[in-house]
């Protein structure tokens, strides 16, 4: 409930309104937007840091003005005064907070909180509590089921947004890119989502404030925080495959302080899609994810937060590699561990003006040993160590109700020790970014970005970026955004040096590849080359320039019904391919610009609100996804002579499904029963180049598939939650899908305090 108290209004004399706005528990609430109209002229005016405002205004005799006070995380409140009361005397104003149905508070579309509702990008929310609801336990699980992202596996499952391969999406945990990436893919089961507080998802190019790797999209997942005094939980799920999940936190928060720590132990018996392979599709395995985050007031303008994270994983497998004396059987020993920091200092030198310092390391490391099944001797091992540190520095000023700008700088100091990239090679970037957003009326919103990257080893980049809102009524309101994103090369496309030992590939990386070729050659290794050395040219950072434009239309007060589309042009995107065949009958492989590509299409979603007890959702995608492909042919010209001529044309790209949906519905009784289903559908797609034609021809489709999952639960009073459910309940199984185990039952308890 809105309380608005006024304490005291005289007979007006003075043309002066003035007051402070606080919480109900009479706490100041700083940064509330006040805004009085009165014969149609409209004064504004933002709460400083003791809650506190005063505005002057010129009221006629007899007028009456209208005063809306809004706030981020509260409720929004009008209020009618009088002309002829403005005295001298204080209003107080009390706000409640806002208890969201979904948790609409986002950061990622602007670096700033903001309401879902008035940011010009389109922002998609997964709440906690449908998390949750769920089962679900990574990340991987969580994102498949959500609108216009699809599943895929390259080194672990990735997530394709708008037809982009997972190397475009950049991964954050609390606004920390995720590192540690394989083949492009960061594998998305790395990530406990037992402590999330919601998940945001901005699709289409995010450079502008993210930089490289968010030429797709973002996604950002936000930690829960500590509550109000002593707090914690505990959940355990045991299911198929021995998968055992075990997770933990306690938190503790006062005046000025808070602190919060999780702590999750994953295992699983592994399982193997094809019965005739000596390894697991999916080995046996164990991780721990521990998680730490507190804050500290040290002024009324200076906050100390921190956040911690370390994860560590084992596997167990076995492998065979082809010798002369026939197949050797190993045992395989991976393990792989990364660790975060990020101390963020807060400073608040004046109202409306905010300053935030921060430093983020982190580290990403694997280790792999095989030894001899006979005889216990170590036949080949590897150890790869990858460093980040990004120092940032970000301002923000609020000029007023209507202007609000923020700009930062920072530096990316990357290196890596490994074997398969001789000299240790480093990255360093230097970055500078600016967004300045207006708000002309309340029904219509403008933001600008542009971000400007140095890099040390390839041309420098300038990603803008023009968004725009506009409500047209209560039920309709209209999105739009056009910009610019890159993804720079990364180390191995430029540096990788590797030779599978098993297999016996050898991947090359732009800058190594000639000095790998010489080499090989020298030791006999190379049959035939493929291309020309003196053709190939040095790789470019990927870019492209994209549209996109969608509507939400609320035509019921608990539907709504979202649609978008999209259109993204690609430069120079980076591929591999062979350039050279080795005596062994294997290819060695390096890094190319493709000419062209472009993704195109629509995503609709509808979210159905049917009662305080039921609500669901369903959506689709339609997707266009096309690469140039040139053809030289010979012909006879109208003279008759024998010309060559190249033919261009966009053809079908491999691993995209021109349709996709899902839906999904929530049953919540008020006896505490709870019951789910969800499902996803993935039409036909080309998965393997059979004819090496670069593109998918009519007889190299995948059959489409569905997956379904569904779980009941009880809830016993407000602490205790059993659940039991079926992922995969039709037993959908495809070698060539790995995350997909088959039919997995399951049982869950999770108990607060």
């Amino acid at each position: 409930m809105v309380l608005i108290t006024v304490l005291c209004i005289s007979p007006a004399a003075a043309q002066v309104i003035s007051g402070s706005v606080t919480d109900e528990q009479n706490n100041p609430l700083p940064d509330a937007h006040l805004k009085i109209q009165v014969q149609g002229t409209n004064y504004t005016t933002i709460t400083d840091l003791n809650g506190t405002f005063e505005l002057s205004i010129e009221p006629e005799t007899g007028s009456t003005l209208t005063l809306y006070v809004t706030r981020v995380g509260y409720k929004p409140e009008v209020l009618q005064i009088a002309g002829s009361a403005i005295s001298s005397e204080e209003l107080t104003i009390v706000l409640t907070e806002q208890i969201y149905q979904q948790e609409t508070v986002v950061v990622t579309a602007t670096r700033t909180q903001r309401d879902i509702e008035e940011v010009s990008i389109p922002v998609s929310v997964i709440s906690g509590e449908e998390i949750q609801h769920s089962g679900n336990m990574r990340l991987s699980d969580v994102l498949a089921e959500q609108t216009g992202m699809q599943l895929v596996s390259d080194h672990g499952p990735g997530i394709q947004v708008q037809g982009f391969d997972p190397d475009y999406t950049l991964i954050m945990i609390d606004g920390n890119p995720v590192i540690g990436r394989t083949a492009g893919t960061l594998d998305l089961s790395r990530i406990s989502v037992r402590n999330v507080e919601q998940i945001e998802v901005v699709k289409g190019p995010s450079s502008a404030l993210w930089g490289s790797d968010a030429l797709a999209g973002v996604v950002n997942i936000i930690t829960e925080t500590a509550r109000r005094g002593l707090s914690g939980g505990f959940t355990t799920r045991y299911g198929g495959n021995k998968t055992l999940d075990i997770s933990g936190d306690i938190s503790h928060a006062g005046e000025t302080f808070q602190n919060r720590i999780f702590i999750n132990r994953n295992t699983s018996g592994g399982y193997r899609l094809n019965p005739g392979s000596v390894s697991q599709t999916v080995p046996e395995y164990q991780n721990y994810t521990l998680n730490y985050s507190g804050s500290v007031d040290i002024s009324d303008r200076l906050t100390l937060d921190a956040n911690f994270r370390w994860f560590s994983e084992t596997q167990q497998n076995n492998s065979s590699v082809n010798t002369e004396n026939g197949a050797l059987l190993l045992n395989d020993y991976a393990g792989r561990s990364d660790v975060m920091v990020n101390p963020v200092l807060t400073f608040n030198p004046a109202d409306r003006l905010d300053f935030t310092i921060n430093w983020l390391s982190s580290h990403y490391g694997t280790d792999l040993e095989l030894f001899i099944s006979d005889s216990g001797d170590l036949y080949d091992s590897t150890e790869f160590n990858q460093y980040f540190n990004r120092p940032e520095f970000q301002g923000e000023y609020r000029w007023s109700n209507q202007h609000h700008s923020i700009a930062g700088t920072g530096a990316i100091f990357e290196r890596l020790e490994a074997e398969r990239y001789p000299g240790q090679p480093d990255f360093t970037t230097r970055f500078l970014f600016a967004q300045h957003s207006w708000t002309p009326s309340t029904n219509v919103e403008l933001t600008g970005g542009l971000r400007f990257d140095s890099h040390s080893e390839y041309r420098s980049q300038l990603s803008p970026k023009v968004s725009a809102r506009y409500r047209m009524n209560e039920r309709i309101q209209f999105r739009a955004s056009a910009g610019r994103g890159f993804k720079a090369p990364e180390f191995r496309q430029l540096f990788l040096d590797f030779t599978n030992s098993t297999v016996g590939y050898s991947v090359l990386g732009s800058s190594t590849v000639a000095d790998g070729i010489a080499r090989q050659l020298d030791e006999g290794t190379i049959d035939q080359i493929l291309i020309p050395l003196e053709n190939l040219e040095e790789i470019r950072a990927e870019s492209s320039w994209a549209i996109n434009a969608g509507v939400d239309v609320d035509p019921l007060r608990n539907l709504r019904l979202r649609i978008n589309f999209f259109r993204n042009n690609v430069s120079d995107l980076i591929e591999t391919a062979p350039i050279a065949r080795r005596t062994n009958g294997q290819s060695v492989f390096t890094y190319f610009n493709v000419d062209e590509v472009v993704t195109q299409g629509l995503e609709a979603e509808i979210r159905w609100s049917v009662s305080r007890n039921l609500n669901g959702s369903a959506g689709y995608q339609f997707l266009d996804a096309n690469r140039r492909i040139e053809r030289e042919r010979t012909v006879q010209d109208s003279r008759g002579e024998v010309v060559q001529r190249t033919d261009v044309s966009f053809e079908p790209m491999f691993n995209r499904s021109r349709h996709s949906g899902n839906i999904r519905l929530f049953y919540e009784t008020d006896s505490g029963w709870g019951a789910n289903v969800r499902g996803t559908l993935r039409g036909r797609f080309g998965l393997f180049d059979s004819n090496g034609s670069g593109f998918v021809d009519g007889d190299e489709y995948e059959k489409g598939y569905t997956v379904w999952n569904a779980a009941v639960s009880r809830t016993f009073g407000n602490s205790v939650r059993l659940q039991a459910g079926a992922d995969n309940l039709l037993g959908y199984t495809n070698i060539n899908q790995p995350f997909l185990a088959g039919r997995l039952w399951y049982t869950q308890l999770s108990v607060q305090f």
